[in-house]
């Protein structure tokens, strides 16, 4: 994948996800300016923004994923933490085990677990390097930025490419989501948190898909590749 295709999808998801929510606000608002409007709108239209907050993170990562298995890159070649994304699996079964079958004790299904790790450490030791997007950038809870930084550090990305702002806007929309789901936000919301979650999932969006596009521009998942850790472009 080119780097130009990947730009070209992600401005194309960023588009789309904001029309949509730009259509729920011209159903549910109809001109209404935000302090006018109903707070079941308001916090209809919040939540969607957090749905596509995360939606978009999941398909940015994924991209970045597909991008680097497109090359065909052999294990020597790239940082350590891609093969351990390649990894993530074969991590997660030695972790939580499976239930032994049929004679089988624990001790000898985890054996064989090992074995199959090792296996698998050989397949890509030898061959190109092939990550599992849906493991690798996975989101086992609500998006914030502490599982920000874990995608990011499986994918070989400094979290400090991410401006530190990014991840407390991400937070302030994952909390207000969240008070709302909860039902922790019953009352009137002000006009300006509702203009400023919408303000933050714009910036995040964009800040995240510059950070990635940038990272396979400059191939930020090589080895022998040394990046400026500040993430100034």
């Amino acid at each position: 994948m080119k780097v130009s295709d990947m730009r070209a999808q992600l401005e194309s998801d960023i588009l789309w996800r904001l029309d949509e929510v730009r259509h729920l606000r011209n159903l549910l608002l109809q001109g209404e300016e935000p302090e006018r409007a109903s707070v079941y709108s308001l916090r209809a239209i919040l939540v969607m923004q957090y749905a596509h907050l995360e939606g978009f993170t999941r398909t940015a990562l994924s991209l970045y994923v597909d991008a680097i298995n497109s090359q065909g890159l052999p294990a020597k070649s790239l940082r350590p933490e891609l093969l351990a994304a390649a990894l993530s699996g074969e991590f997660d079964t030695l972790r939580r085990g499976t239930p032994p079958s049929g004679d089988e004790g624990k001790m000898t299904s985890r054996a064989r677990h090992q074995i199959s790790f090792i296996q698998r450490l050989q397949e890509l030791n030898e061959g190109p390097i092939s990550i599992a997007a849906e493991v690798a950038v996975s989101m086992e809870m609500n998006l914030g930025s502490d599982v920000l930084k874990r995608c990011l550090v499986s994918l070989g990305i400094s979290v400090e490419k991410v401006q530190r702002d990014q991840y407390s806007a991400i937070d302030f929309v994952k909390n207000v989501r969240n008070d709302i789901a909860h039902g922790g936000r019953k009352e009137k919301i002000p006009g300006g948190l509702f203009s400023a979650h919408l303000k933050k999932c714009e910036e995040f969006m964009t800040e995240l898909a510059r950070v990635l596009t940038r990272a396979l521009s400059e191939k930020w998942f090589l080895v022998q590749v040394e990046s400026d850790p500040t993430g100034a472009v």
